[in-house]
């Protein structure tokens, strides 16, 4: 803690604070007014505790001249209660009161000399309407230096690494504006999303900073409160409070100063002085293959992570084009990376999307410098090197030429809240046909169409549908549940055609396999086909095949019928029972996941 003459005191100084170890005590913001019903003060432990009709969501403060904190109870009205409680010693009194028409005020005032550590009160909610406040030992002020707040003193200032500068709230966003060293950021968001929390790690808030709680209406963020929660090492906490608890948040360091917020989806914040289209200059591999280099002629903001529609990690940089003459890397034998393809997904921003082949560990992006972003990639320890897969295509919708409308009869089961990720796998492709039946019907077109529309039918009823190929094309085993595993699908359903000799075209009927977890799922999707198709039931079994033994959820392989069967190759080769079949299929799938299961 840094001096500063009581005699200075006579201007107000603000801190706020936050919680302490028990989290936050930004509760979820009342519905309507509270009223403080009781409050206790026990000398003994300094502890005060109170209790409302009705969640609060206490904003303290901690005030010089005199030394006294504040706690004030939003939306809050006074009970019938008394106003006061004379304690004696290092704390002079406690006293309540109604500092407007909704908000009531807790004051804790100490005696002259005293003051007591900030970052030492903890507050614990055990509701939203019962609270503790656990307050340190007060502590005497130096009378000649005046030791009060954990206020950094302008040594430590100029000593600071990282300055927080200033605030921004913009059309698309939040900047955090820091001088000196990008700062490492932990951000938290509270169980009921009524608050969300980012720790600057190594930043001391700047004098110049204006408002340190302010309210914000903007992005569904009601207000915005800046705190110095730690001055040995600095931590700075900027905690924002949300109307819009729905709403999800990227952030970023940005090593030209400053961390940006704003509402995942849309486009990020630009710093000052870093506005204009940046153009990607180049893109290239480097380090035998396990570093991708990506170098512009101006700042860059980017997000990242694994892309769940193509299985690939991907790169979404911001205010950003790709210069003409760039050629994009693509792995050669051996290479920890297969691919690198470009996709537009809005204007303005461009997406590289990386394939990684099978064992090879992504370590991350980080930015060397404001221009220049580095991909880390790790090969597995094991030399496994899938087969080229064909990079996806730039479009992110599923090409079904007539999507199938929900089915009616019976209505599919409602989902949950939380989105099911699911890949949908159809079997063969390319040049491998699988099957040949009757009238020469190719069992990868009857999996590619009821695949197509399986995913269709899924996406339109909430649910997150990853195809392991999109038209004609060889897939390989591995890479299929290679893309299963790396996109943490919670389901998988390999979609095939049965066959046999021709000369048994009187074997007909459905299958549908699993290994070990898959069971309840194959079940499900078993009984549904079964509800809309008249055909023979040849079970539900368990089965070694390599896509349901190497994937890492809930697995199934469903065998839609006999290619080489009567009834079954007549029943395939229709659109329109196709179409029924992937209603059937969808349908199950749906039915497992409301589940629960």
């Amino acid at each position: 803690m840094g001096p500063m003459n009581t005699k200075v005191g006579k201007t107000l100084l603000r801190h706020w604070l936050l919680p302490g170890i028990v989290g936050a005590f930004l509760a979820a913001a009342p519905a309507e007014a509270a009223v403080l019903q009781s409050w206790r003060f026990q000398s003994a432990g300094n502890q005060l505790s109170f209790v409302t009709a009705g969640g609060v969501q206490p904003q303290a403060q901690l005030i010089a001249d005199p030394v006294r904190l504040v706690i004030d109870l939003p939306g809050t009205t006074l009970g019938n209660i008394r106003q006061s409680q004379r304690v004696g010693g290092a704390i002079r009194e406690i006293r309540v009161g109604q500092v407007d028409s909704r908000t009531a005020r807790i004051v804790v005032e100490l005696a002259n000399g005293y003051t007591i550590d900030p970052n030492q009160v903890k507050f614990r909610g055990l509701s939203a309407e019962s609270w503790t406040v656990e307050l340190p030992s007060p502590q005497r002020i130096d009378a000649g230096s005046g030791r009060t707040m954990p206020t950094p003193n302008r040594g430590e200032i100029a000593a600071a690494s990282t300055l927080l500068q200033d605030i921004q709230v913009g059309d698309t966003g939040i900047v955090l504006q820091t001088s000196g060293r990008p700062p490492e950021i932990d951000v938290k968001q509270a169980s009921d999303r009524s608050w969300m929390s980012v720790d600057l790690t190594g930043v001391t808030i700047s004098p110049s900073l204006g408002s340190r709680n302010r309210a914000v209406n903007s992005f569904g963020v009601e207000r915005l409160q800046v705190m110095q929660i730690s001055s040995s090492p600095p931590v700075t906490r900027v905690t924002l409070n949300m109307g819009n608890r729905g709403q999800d948040w990227e952030t970023q360091v940005s090593s030209n100063g400053g961390v940006l917020l704003w509402p995942k989806g849309s486009t990020p914040p630009t710093l000052a002085g870093q506005g204009g289209t940046a153009t990607i200059e180049s893109v290239q591999l480097r380090n035998n293959g396990t570093e991708l280099v990506v170098r512009a002629d101006k700042p860059l903001t980017f997000t990242s992570g694994w892309d769940r529609q193509t299985a690939a990690y991907g790169i979404t940089i911001y205010s950003a084009n790709l210069a003409e003459d760039v050629d994009l890397p693509r792995g050669g034998s051996g290479s920890p990376v297969l691919w690198v393809r470009q996709r537009q997904d809005k204007p303005n921003s461009v997406t590289l999307l990386l394939q990684p082949g099978a064992g090879v560990e992504i370590l991350g992006v980080n930015q060397p410098s404001a221009q220049q972003l580095s991909l880390q990639v790790r090969p597995g320890s094991v030399a496994v090197t899938p087969p080229d897969v064909p990079p996806p295509d730039s479009s992110p919708t599923y090409p079904v030429n007539n999507p199938p409308r929900p089915v009616s009869e019976p209505d599919y089961p409602r989902l949950p809240n939380q989105r099911v990720v699911i890949v949908v796998d159809p079997g063969h492709g390319g040049s491998d046909a699988g099957a040949i039946g009757i009238g020469g019907l190719r069992e990868k077109d009857v999996n590619l169409d009821v695949g197509l529309q399986v995913a269709a039918i899924l996406q339109q009823n909430g649910m997150q549908a990853v195809l392991t190929r999109r038209d004609d094309r060889d897939v390989e085993l591995e890479p299929r549940t290679v893309m299963a595993n790396r996109v943490n699908a919670d389901l998988f359903v390999s979609i095939h055609s049965n066959a046999i000799d021709m000369s048994r075209p009187d074997v007909n009927g459905i299958e549908t396999y699993y290994y070990e977890s898959g069971r309840n799922l194959a079940e499900y999707i078993h009984r549904s086909i079964l509800e809309s198709f008249d055909v023979s039931d040849r079970g539900v079994r368990r089965a070694r095949f390599y896509v349901l033994r190497h994937t890492n959820m809930p697995a199934v392989l469903v065998e839609m019928g006999f290619v080489t069967g009567r009834d079954d190759a007549r029943m395939l080769a229709d659109p329109a029972q196709r179409q029924r079949m992937a209603q059937a299929i969808a349908r199950g799938i749906m039915r497992y996941a409301q589940a629960g299961r």
